[in-house]
């Protein structure tokens, strides 16, 4: 479980290292029942992105030295929008459950 100060600075760090993204936070720590051991969750917004692995693997490496088991999940507006009313998807319970935490 990880405090409020802890997430805000790994939302700032994304959000510097994607500037024009929505950076959201989902999951047990945006619900509010995240137990020990929960990893934090991000639902990553951006404009384009050609490749969404790779993104995600240089976002998390902005996150280094925090101490924090993360996942981030980078998707394009475009695909945010396909996906915001697929009910099971990833991408629906990150915008409806998630909260923003960088814009």
């Amino acid at each position: 479980m990880f405090d409020e100060q802890l997430i805000a600075e790994a939302a700032r760090r994304l959000s510097a290292a994607a500037p024009q993204a929505r950076v959201i936070l989902f999951g047990s720590h945006a619900r509010g029942d995240a137990r020990p051991g929960s990893d934090l969750d991000f639902l990553v917004v951006e404009p384009a992105v050609d490749d969404p692995a790779e993104e995600s693997v240089r976002l998390r490496r902005t996150l280094r030295g925090l101490g924090v088991f993360a996942d981030v999940v980078v998707v394009s507006e475009r695909e945010a929008e396909e996906w915001r009313e697929v009910r099971g998807s990833l991408i629906h319970s990150a915008l409806s459950e998630g909260r923003p935490v960088a814009a």
